[in-house]
């Protein structure tokens, strides 16, 4: 049963669209992504995170692999098919090469219609339903998945504490939330990583993008339930890096209902 009711929304070439489309932050992102060399083609899309050696951000997706294998092999321990959420998809790839392996019921939400379009062509696999939506004025069932998945994206929302309350909404009442490949500080490290992230954009441009990136801290995390699942600051993690054996430098964070 279909409790968001897509079809009582409008598509276009194959995504749904359940928010008022905004265009101008995505007119300034995808410029921002060009200048990044981070607009792919729909072949490199389709084999994400597999990308040439030539590619400016080989070694980047490399260990983005390390994070998808880890959370496949997690999806492993579910015997039963799932409501997944991934917020902020983009192209589509993460799920994309989930439900290559997993029967679940997938939904892949983003305010850049321009990725969505591109992750419809290319995951057209009847398991993947694109969204186009604000997480926060969507009407979305609430109580109604069973993961929710944000990767590499929550760096975007400007409120952790608004976002989580929101994720937890609309999990059941087991269900889980999965910060992936996002950065988080201490409180004593923010001032310096906002200057470098201002200095980083000024550099490329496009000094204006800056404000659009927020910089989440373990002390906001801490007001909710949370488990790291994968941490490189680990005793383990750092003899895995003594050896050079290189690793995401972002955590996993499991977020959940308490008890």
């Amino acid at each position: 049963m279909d409790k968001l009711k897509l079809n009582n929304y409008p598509i276009r070439e194959g995504i749904y669209i359940i928010s008022d489309i905004r265009n101008q932050f995505e007119s300034v992102y995808l410029k921002l992504r060009e200048s990044e060399k981070r607009i792919y083609s729909d072949g490199e899309v389709r084999n994400l995170p597999s990308i040439s050696d030539k590619h400016p951000h080989y070694q980047e997706w490399k260990l983005r692999s390390k994070s998808l294998e880890r959370f496949r092999a997690y999806l492993n321990s579910y015997e039963r098919n799932l409501n997944f959420l991934d917020i902020g998809c983009g192209n589509g790839w993460f799920c994309g090469q989930l439900s290559r392996l997993y029967h679940n019921n997938f939904y892949c939400i983003d305010i850049n219609l321009t990725e969505l379009k591109q992750a419809g062509r290319v995951f057209n696999n009847g398991k993947i339903k694109f969204i186009y939506a604000d997480i926060f004025s969507a009407e979305l069932p609430e109580k109604n998945f069973d993961l929710i998945t944000i990767v590499a994206a929550v760096q975007y929302f400007p409120n952790l504490k608004k976002l989580i309350e929101r994720l937890l909404a609309l999990i059941s009442e087991r269900g889980e939330i999965h910060i992936i490949d996002s950065p988080f500080y201490n409180s004593e490290e923010v001032d310096a990583a906002k200057k470098r992230t201002f200095e980083y954009y000024a550099s490329i441009d496009f000094p204006e993008m800056a404000d659009n990136y927020f910089h989440h801290t373990w002390e906001e995390l801490s007001n909710f339930q949370f488990e790291l699942m994968f941490n490189q600051n680990s005793n383990f993690n750092r003899i895995k890096k003594f050896f050079l054996l290189k690793d995401s430098p972002f955590p996993w964070t499991k977020v959940y209902k308490s008890n």
